[in-house]
């Protein structure tokens, strides 16, 4: 029964520290997203400034030589310039700190499920006949048999019926 509880509290404490693992991932991302996101409304910001500095001249100079169009086009490169320069990245990095969150979750998984078989096969020792001989043993006992017989009728060594009888304080 020890066994039994230090298996399942090395268990409890393995999945706990997954969690913890996850959870600091989890907050390192969060960061990292944070972070982005003041990028991105900063681009954002800037393009505002930018449709609102190209409408002002648009209103403003109506010169026949100023080729609106093609300074849209400039500032439209420009921004997707940018864009290329500082987001994409970010996504790039994100897309690999997912893969490798889900790496970690797989392999956290799968040592969960080698933990649980295992835990499983020592719950099935542990259900051995042993532990019904041993209360036959007692019974039969109680019930004034002797040694020789309580192992002739289970079909036991005299030794095995001695020793559960010590084990349990009868003799």
């Amino acid at each position: 029964m020890n066994i039994e509880v230090l298996a399942f509290c090395g268990l409890a404490a393995l999945v706990i520290i997954v969690f913890l693992m996850v959870y600091i991932r989890d907050i390192e991302v969060n960061k990292k997203l944070s972070i982005y996101e003041k990028s991105i409304e900063e681009l954002n910001y800037q393009n505002h400034v930018l449709n609102k500095t190209l409408n002002e001249l648009r209103s403003v100079e109506k010169k026949p030589e100023f080729d609106a169009q093609e300074f849209e086009k400039k500032i439209m490169n420009s921004v997707n310039e940018e864009i290329r320069k500082s987001v994409l990245p970010v996504v790039g990095s994100l897309k690999e700190i997912e893969s490798i969150i889900q790496h970690f979750k797989d392999e956290q998984s799968t040592r969960i499920d080698r933990i649980e078989s295992r835990t499983k096969e020592m719950s099935f020792v542990s259900s051995s006949p042993s532990s019904s001989n041993e209360k036959m043993i007692i019974t039969h006992y109680s019930k004034g048999k002797s040694e020789a017989e309580i192992a002739k009728d289970l079909r036991i060594g005299i030794g095995e019926v001695d020793l559960v009888l010590k084990l349990a304080n009868l003799k």
